[in-house]
């Protein structure tokens, strides 16, 4: 099966494409100190919905990396009023970027294009200029279990925030997913794949596809949902 149609089909019926509103992703807006003449770098920046937010209201520079083509289609469908913004589909770990040049970094639900969360903070800290914003999003664990569970868990936010901070980033803020927020992703992904398969029955995916869903659906039942959350923190880069 071909992972990047997978995730385009997942995610077909949302432009946010994480467990978060856009009520909660426009506090962005002050926590990075957004303005005229800033530019943003989107690692794995999906169809962009926060770059393509601010550059309807700012005049930034942005630049999106993301390995799906179909996402990045839908980002560039519509042509922001002040800012200008630049997609390339590509890998995060090919593309080059200048040291120290962004005011910004952003990586929403994305580590895993480099591996794990030190390695994505560390090429953000490059990318970063001194004094910039470097904003992650990722899964955080809430509840333990009672009993240790065979699953790798993710840290929780305290130790989260100590990981940035070992990569030159005080946290200043964060931004956490309600359960509801969660549930609502999960859902829109298992109703689109669903949707999908029924509409497709020929498709020479169609078994795997029905097959991932179910085996997301479940982990989000059986893990996600009792103990884990989703949090954004915002770190300023020391400099």
């Amino acid at each position: 099966m071909d992972q990047l149609n997978y995730w385009a089909i997942a995610d077909r019926e949302v432009e946010i494409q994480n467990p978060i509103t856009d009520r909660k992703l426009r506090l962005l807006d002050d926590y990075c100190s957004i303005r005229d003449g800033m530019s943003v770098l989107d690692m794995g920046c999906g169809k962009a919905w926060l770059m393509r937010h601010w550059a309807e209201k700012f005049a930034i520079q942005g630049v999106g990396i993301d390995i799906n083509a179909r996402f990045l289609e839908a980002a560039r469908r519509k042509t922001p009023a002040r800012g200008q913004l630049t997609f390339h589909n590509a890998s995060v770990k090919g593309f080059k970027i200048e040291p120290a040049s962004y005011d910004v970094v952003l990586c929403l639900g994305a580590a895993a294009s480099l591996g794990d969360v030190p390695s994505a903070l560390e090429w953000m800290a490059t990318a970063a200029k001194p004094g910039g914003s470097l904003v992650l999003g990722t899964t955080v664990l809430r509840h333990p279990p009672a009993v240790p569970k065979g699953d790798i868990l993710p840290p929780d936010t305290v130790s989260m925030m100590g990981v940035m901070e070992r990569h030159g980033a005080e946290v200043s803020a964060t931004i956490s997913a309600s359960d509801a927020d969660y549930e609502r992703y999960q859902s829109h992904q298992r109703h689109a794949t669903l949707m999908w398969a029924r509409d497709n029955p020929n498709h020479r995916d169609h078994a795997e596809v029905l097959q991932k869903s179910r085996d997301d659906w479940m982990h989000y039942q059986r893990i996600i949902r009792p103990m884990l959350g989703w949090t954004i923190f915002v770190g300023r880069k020391n400099g």
